[in-house]
């Protein structure tokens, strides 16, 4: 995974990629741009130099034949991960700020065993509980929509994070209907946190057997 903490330089976007974002703001040009520099440098890992990553129409990053990926960025962070396709099914990757989601949207984040979870936690914990959920089934969309365009609400997650008070950790997400991801990768999936600084970082990922 490769991470940044400073906005990137729109000037250093290639020509499919700055047509994506022509009519953008500041503030996201500037992320759209971080993103990128940081997919490239983890694509030179791989041999890979100074390829173009232009936007499918559903704003999914268009990656080099032969890798996938996930691009993350919020206020002060971003980061990207690659892997090839030959071993990696699918890979999700969010970054989120601690406290972001705010407690008038805890209902609409969470189902309610979640809620139950967030709500036995000591109050100086909680704001950080809330944000580790919601940036895991962020991180399980990213992973499963590429491979199956599906739409996932909220609600059709569930993440079970019972030792998650450590830095750094691992949440388990369960889906609560029946979902397309479910013929491709052996649910429920394991994905991996990280607290590090203001953030909180998470990650889905599945080899190409299972």
């Amino acid at each position: 995974m490769i991470e940044r903490h400073h906005p990137g330089n729109p000037l250093d976007l290639k020509p499919g990629e700055s047509h994506y974002v022509a009519r953008a703001r500041a503030k996201r040009l500037q992320e759209f741009a971080a993103g990128r520099a940081c997919a490239r440098a983890a694509l030179a890992e791989f041999g890979v130099h100074d390829v173009e990553l232009p936007a499918a129409a559903d704003r999914q990053p268009l990656w080099p034949q032969g890798f996938i990926g996930s691009i993350t960025h919020t206020a002060g962070f971003c980061a990207a991960a690659v892997a090839l396709r030959s071993e990696i099914l699918c890979l999700g990757l969010d970054s989120e700020t601690v406290g972001a989601p705010t407690r008038d949207i805890w209902s609409t984040v969470c189902r309610d065993e979640e809620l139950v979870w967030i709500d036995s936690l000591p109050a100086a914990e909680q704001s950080a509980a809330i944000t580790l959920v919601f940036s895991a089934k962020e991180a399980f969309y990213k992973a499963q929509y590429p491979l199956v365009s599906e739409w996932l609400d909220f609600h059709d997650l569930s993440i079970h994070a019972p030792g998650w008070s450590g830095a750094s950790g691992v949440f388990t997400a369960v889906a609560t209907r029946p979902i397309r991801f479910a013929d491709h990768v052996r649910l429920p999936i394991t994905g991996r946190y990280a607290f590090h600084e203001q953030f909180v970082s998470t990650a889905v990922s599945a080899a190409t057997r299972f």
